[in-house]
């Protein structure tokens, strides 16, 4: 049995009332610590009915009194929100124990469903299931992995209890990755860091940080393969979380050596992390730890993402003087009047890659956008010296791409952000009697280049 008092039983009362994921947080977070101190695992269960809500109190209540009374003591029941419920159901020993009690609650719930559902409004019962794994960087990985296999048993005809979706093929590229990352710890990953050129001051005006995970055995692992496994199993809370408190922690080292100028450091959110009830609370507490406040940090977002943010956590943000960006503003050749719409709490936006690699009228516009919305425009990906020439031309004022530096560890890109004026030399006109290469030949910028006075 677990350490510590069993969770309070859940009385119907409780399962007909607003969600309480705060009490089942601290259930599975304690479930998850006594699988790691040596004890037996637990599962997480995620029960979507359908279209309850329409069906009347009286099904309610039956609904909640079954789930109140179907569980041990130990058990916690809680509403999570709309017509779905979780269930921690510890020391299940494993996987089939998991499975068997989903298949018994999924068998109570549709003979319950089938006596007594109104003809008109009909109440279906999905479950997914998921077990605790020490590997688990948190206990809302469990619970994202419940839900997604929640979500694959609404998509079957018969709604089954469902596992998390099959693997991929054994022995593929995939596959291995997909292993490793079970395996794998927070400290096995890192963050790489990507100046941001100030194209008037040749200096760094910030830093965008990117995810990086180096394997023994499978070499580097980009975002691109492992960014959609940490969301399918729901690691990317946690993920996001680290980068944030790591970036912190960086950008407060360099701050000193600087001699006045500003560093920021961007970091990309992604809408899981919108969604956490804890969003908030995690950069306040990574703002603590480090030190600092908000005007050092920058958060990156997409357009939906943008758009998805609760006005109250906007507010929030602004008020601690974090930066909001907009990337891949012009992707799909957006237009500057639909843009506008979106940039109401943004402080910068990043200009779509395709709108530099072939200049095209949108990037003078956008950027003509941003000027007259008073916002901060980068241009993102600059190759070459004729796309630089170019993004000058727009009138716009930062830029990053291979044309300034790769993505390097902290401790390489320093060079750069100490130096005052590491870009100078790019920025300077071509003397015409200079036999210079031709664009896209022209060496990247990188550390240990001479220094420019």
């Amino acid at each position: 049995m677990l350490g510590g008092p069993p969770p309070l039983p859940a009385t119907p009362e409780d399962l007909m009332g607003p969600p309480d994921r705060r009490r089942m947080q601290e259930a599975a977070d304690a479930a998850l610590e006594h699988l790691r101190a040596g004890g037996a695992p637990s599962a997480v269960l995620l029960i979507d009915l359908d279209r309850l809500c329409e069906a009347g109190q009286p099904l309610r209540a039956e609904v909640a009194e079954l789930l109140a009374t179907a569980l041990r003591p130990d058990d916690l029941v809680a509403r999570f929100g709309g017509d779905v419920f979780v269930i921690v159901a510890r020391e299940v020993c494993d996987e089939s124990g998991g499975h068997a009690l989903a298949r018994r609650l999924k068998q109570d719930l549709d003979k319950l469903l089938h006596s007594r559902a109104d003809a008109t409004v009909r109440v279906h019962a999905s479950i997914g299931v998921s077990m605790m794994r020490e590997q688990d960087l948190s206990s809302s990985a469990v619970v994202s992995r419940a839900d997604a296999a929640m979500y694959a048993a609404k998509n079957q005809a018969n709604r089954a209890a469902h596992a998390m979706p099959d693997r991929p093929h054994e022995g593929s590229r995939e596959a291995l990755v997909e292993a490793a990352f079970e395996c794998t710890t927070i400290e096995d990953f890192d963050l790489y860091y990507r100046p941001i050129a100030d194209l008037r001051a040749g200096s760094v005006a910030a830093v965008e940080a990117i995810l990086r995970w180096e394997h023994p055995d499978l070499g580097t692992i980009h975002p691109a393969e492992f960014i959609p496994l940490a969301r399918r199993l729901g690691q990317i809370v946690t993920l996001g979380r680290w980068a944030i408190e790591k970036a912190c922690a960086q950008t407060v080292r360099w701050a000193p050596a600087r001699d006045g100028l500003p560093m920021r450091t961007y970091v990309t959110v992604s809408p899981e992390q919108l969604a956490d009830p804890a969003f908030t609370d995690d950069i306040e507490a990574a703002l603590a730890h480090n030190a600092t406040t908000g005007h050092r940090l920058a958060l990156q977002f997409s357009e939906e993402a943008l758009a998805a943010i609760p006005p109250a956590v906007v507010d929030w943000l602004v008020a601690a003087r974090i930066d909001l960006i907009l990337v891949d503003a012009g992707a799909g050749g957006t237009s500057p009047a639909s843009l506008g719409a979106a940039l109401s709490p943004v402080a910068t936006i990043r200009i779509a890659r395709p709108l530099i690699s072939e200049p095209s009228p949108l990037l003078g516009e956008i950027a003509e956008l941003a000027s007259k919305l008073e916002l901060r425009a980068i241009a993102n990906g600059v190759q070459t010296r004729a796309q630089l020439q170019a993004v000058i031309a727009a009138g716009v004022p930062l830029a990053q791409g291979p044309l300034f530096s790769r993505p390097q560890s902290a401790s390489a890109i320093e060079q750069l952000v100490y130096r005052e004026r590491p870009f100078a030399t790019l920025l300077a006109p071509r003397p015409a009697w200079l036999d210079l290469p031709e664009d896209g030949d022209v060496p990247t910028v990188e550390v240990g280049a001479p220094a420019v006075p």
